[in-house]
């Protein structure tokens, strides 16, 4: 009789345990679910805000759906004329449009994202491969990111704008500014976004073995043949996740293009930061639309690169 009931006393906790492991994954899934609705919230209430009208902007108590649902906010970005807009006008008096802005903003962050993941992936290979810079170097790539874009963006706009077209028109005999160009913008994305590409590039280039690459060397294969045939085809989905994760840094970016822009050039998040009135204060139904433009392309663009991001998130566990 005792040893039953030591028996069952035994066999409770142990109930106790596996009863509690069936209602783990109940709980994680709804953590992860809960978390997943805060993070959604804000695309949510821009998505839904860029089809409300005016009067239903700042109410309160907010209307989490649009009561009369409307396209003039797109209507007034897509078509956008200054003078009836009710926005305050640029000093000066150029129109702005979406247009414009899409086109700056896909050119400047294409080439920059382009260039960077060449350069980045080399230099990767280089460090990974040849120790170059020492072995605390692939650490301090990443300094220059822990500088805040608010120090360097009074020295950059004093370099572009007056430093440049000094020396050039001292040396060349003529002005030569980077002020306000796609071209001065694209090199300060690169600059900027050049050591997040190394250090992406590193993890995936050490998970290529080395013997690999003797293989091929044995063979007759020279070094750059080798690095194209053998490394870049195993790198490419790392490439293609690094891509993507540094032409959404430059697609975002705010600071540094406000600072070196105006007039000429204007990415979609200085544009977006224009819509504002006297009478109404900032226009969050346009500001919405816009920022609901913003998100399509880079949507559009995980899409379709999916396969190759999930090859390279998962780049190297298999193997471990």
């Amino acid at each position: 009789m005792s040893n039953a009931h030591s028996k069952t006393q035994a066999a409770t906790p142990a109930g106790q345990k596996d009863r509690r492991r069936d209602h783990m994954p109940l709980v994680r899934h709804a953590i992860l679910i809960g978390w997943a609705l805060i993070i959604m919230f804000p695309i949510f209430w821009m998505l839904q805000t860029s089809f409300k009208d005016s009067g239903e902007w700042v109410t309160w108590p907010p209307n989490w759906l649009p009561q009369d649902p409307t396209l003039k906010n797109y209507q007034q970005i897509f078509t956008f004329d200054v003078s009836g807009s009710g926005v305050a006008r640029e000093a000066t008096d150029q129109p702005f449009s979406i247009w414009g802005s899409l086109r700056d903003s896909l050119i400047i962050c294409t080439l920059s994202s382009l260039i960077a993941l060449f350069m980045g992936t080399f230099l990767a290979y280089s460090i990974s491969r040849f120790n170059v810079g020492g072995k605390k170097f692939r650490h301090m790539v990443l300094l220059v990111r822990m500088i805040p874009p608010i120090v360097i963006a009074i020295p950059l706009l004093m370099y572009y704008a007056v430093l440049i077209p000094f020396a050039t028109e001292a040396v060349f005999g003529a002005r030569i500014s980077l002020f306000d160009t796609r071209i001065g913008m694209s090199i300060l994305y690169l600059t900027v976004t050049l050591p997040f590409v190394i250090w992406m590039m590193l993890s995936f280039v050490d998970e290529v073995p080395y013997t690999l690459e003797h293989a091929a060397r044995i063979m007759g294969a020279g070094r750059m043949y080798t690095l194209r045939k053998v490394v870049l085809p195993l790198v490419a989905s790392g490439m293609v996740v690094t891509f993507l994760f540094v032409f959404i840094l430059n697609w975002a970016e705010f600071l540094l293009a406000l600072t070196l822009t105006h007039p000429d050039v204007s990415t979609l998040p200085v544009l977006l930061n224009k819509f504002q009135s006297a009478s109404e204060g900032r226009l969050y139904g346009p500001q919405a639309a816009i920022g609901t433009v913003i998100t399509i392309p880079v949507v559009i663009l995980g899409i379709a690169i999916q396969k190759h991001l999930v090859k390279g998130f998962s780049f190297g566990m298999l193997r471990r």
